[in-house]
């Protein structure tokens, strides 16, 4: 097996066809065929399924095609590694974000990478928690946050934070009151995320428990249009308090805490169970673990620390 042939098979996979493959690599496309035959010769399986809509992986050849992704990657984060021995920890790390944690964390990781990490090369990725969990699963990220809906046999989950889940309405439409019941949640017209997502499957699983059936008015996955939707009067949504800190004191929106306490989400820092963690996502991961209890501890996100013992500050 070449190296060269897992290029090739990436490329073709990712383009979807033959002729694109062949001249974005500059690669006749006889030659293209020719090695993947040997591929699927040498491993004893077909790969790549070929017809007048382009060329499509076997159930197999999507599983190779992921492996060699991954051995791709490594070879890359090799390279970087010995080429800039000298600076530190080096190469790319692709960090994943759900959104809600994107405002708290991303920026402030940016900079910490950017002012006494350089010859990191980090890429964030925002999306919900479980598109994220099975990227990571799959070796398309380093590192990522999950929460408690996402856990999977091929992840190390390391749970961090717990976190409330608040109320949120338009600017004085809960009357200054801070302190809601469940039961009150209940009777709104409520715009909540689509499933799959942690948050609504828990406000499912409370109201099945108090024996309440919430007033789902529209399902809303895109972030801004949601928070946009509330500000406008048209329903309430239910989010943590990370979510919510920056677009309370930008825009007209009042926030409530759910009395009882049992409406609350877990945060994990997450790896991958199966694959090596190169030295440079090894920092990135210490430095989330870092940022997280920063924010917690200056008071910037109010939420409960439960990893032990308490990692040291961020530095160089």
């Amino acid at each position: 097996m070449e190296l060269r042939q897992l290029k090739y098979l990436v490329c073709i996979v990712e383009a979807g066809s033959l002729s694109r493959a062949s001249q974005a690599l500059h690669v006749a496309q006889p030659a293209l065929s020719q090695q993947i035959n040997r591929l699927e010769e040498e491993l004893g399986v077909k790969l790549l399924v070929r017809s007048v809509r382009g060329v499509t992986p076997t159930e197999v050849g999507q599983a190779v095609y992921q492996q060699a992704k991954s051995v791709l990657k490594q070879i890359e984060t090799t390279h970087l590694i010995a080429a800039q021995a000298d600076a530190g920890p080096a190469g790319p790390v692709t960090v994943g974000l759900p959104w809600t944690m994107a405002t708290l964390l991303g920026l402030p990781l940016l900079r910490e990478v950017r002012a006494n990490l350089k010859s990191i090369r980090l890429e964030i990725i925002e999306g919900p928690s479980s598109m994220l969990a099975q990227l990571l699963a799959q070796g398309k990220l380093d590192v990522a946050i999950a929460f408690d809906n996402t856990t999977t046999g091929g992840l190390l989950m390391k749970p961090l934070v717990s976190e409330p889940l608040q109320l949120v309405g338009p600017e004085g439409s809960l009357d200054g009151k801070t302190r809601c019941t469940m039961a009150q949640v209940a009777r709104l017209p409520l715009l909540l995320l689509s499933r799959p997502n942690g948050i609504r499957e828990e406000i499912e699983r409370i109201c099945a428990a108090e024996g309440l059936k919430a007033d789902v008015v529209a399902e809303i996955n895109a972030p801004n249009l949601l928070i946009a939707a509330v500000r406008a009067g048209l329903g309430y949504t239910i989010l943590p308090s990370c979510a919510m800190d920056e677009h309370v004191s930008a825009t007209a929106l009042d926030v409530a805490e759910i009395e009882g306490g049992r409406l609350s989400r877990t945060v994990y820092l997450s790896r991958s169970r199966l694959l090596p963690m190169s030295p440079a996502a090894e920092r990135v991961y210490g430095l989330l673990e870092e940022l997280i209890f920063g924010a917690i501890e200056k008071g910037r996100w109010r939420a409960n620390w439960l990893g032990r013992p308490a990692p040291a500050e961020a530095g160089p």
